[in-house]
């Protein structure tokens, strides 16, 4: 729905292709921006009963459990200039002393921080980047968010939403595993970790999140690069890898050859 790092805005139709259709609850452990799920058909699955929404980042949470109501909090963004400095400056300076512990859904709070985020290169470490003026040289991000949001296909995959949690992973593994569950799965890039927003994730939590997810008895589907280690914790002779190539957002700039990278999808049954 926003630029955020990690974000699969680009890879999410080809992810999408790999989900299966006999799914009851679909849940995405590091949800972000919810692309996938956003992009996809996944709020067409014939058996679905239960979207789940996670982010350890509450900020996150809270934005998605407010834009369930696209209608309602579309009209509140429209209250707020497209692009201005002091605003940002004034509204970064109040989410950084706010409860981290907050009541959700807090729509004041969900503006804010959909401002910030808009505002921002990439979404990364929100609170604590400059502000980005785009000097009239490209639209809005904030004014696209308002547009995606009065979009009808995508007021009706939003209203399916029906849990959005603010946990740890292996807490909403634990709760939400069942053969009819359906885990995408997109944690923090290995060694990366310390440049998204939320806390909590280190690099030693890849090993137990692949190992949890070796045991479960639903479905997942793990976006990842490849790293040394991975093999070794989800063999391939074990588990389905695919790749593909794909043009990193981050390197998109004008003037500036695009970055290629390989998406990995590596998943816990027959394709």
């Amino acid at each position: 729905m926003i630029s955020y790092i990690g974000g699969k805005s680009r890879m999410a139709k080809w992810i999408c292709k790999y989900i299966p259709d006999n799914i009851e609850t679909y849940v995405e452990i590091f949800g972000g921006a919810f692309w996938v799920y956003v992009k996809g058909d996944i709020h067409e699955k014939p058996q679905l009963k239960e979207v789940v929404y996670n982010d350890k980042n509450r900020f996150m949470s809270n934005l998605f459990k407010c834009m369930i109501d696209c209608t309602y909090f579309s009209t509140r963004l429209s209250s707020k200039p497209s692009q201005n400095k002091e605003t940002f400056d004034k509204f970064q300076k109040e989410l950084s002393i706010v409860d981290p512990n907050f009541d959700m859904p807090n729509h004041s709070l969900a503006i804010k921080y959909a401002y910030l985020a808009t505002q921002v290169f990439s979404g990364s470490k929100i609170l604590e980047s400059k502000f980005i003026d785009l000097k009239g040289k490209y639209g809005s991000k904030y004014d696209a968010l308002i547009n995606r949001l009065n979009k009808p296909d995508i007021q009706k995959r939003l209203s399916k939403i029906t849990e959005v949690e603010n946990r740890e992973y292996h807490e909403i593994i634990n709760i939400y595993d069942s053969p009819t569950t359906f885990f995408y799965v997109d944690p923090p890039y290995y060694k990366k970790e310390k440049y998204y927003s939320g806390k909590g994730f280190s690099t030693g939590d890849h090993q137990i999140l692949c190992e949890m997810l070796g045991r479960i008895d639903g479905l997942f589907a793990l976006s990842y690069y490849e790293f040394e280690k991975l093999s070794e914790w989800l063999p391939k002779e074990d588990f389905n890898w695919v790749e593909k190539k794909f043009t990193k957002a981050s390197g998109a700039k004008k003037g500036r050859k695009q970055n290629k990278g390989t998406e990995l999808l590596i998943m816990n049954y027959d394709i």
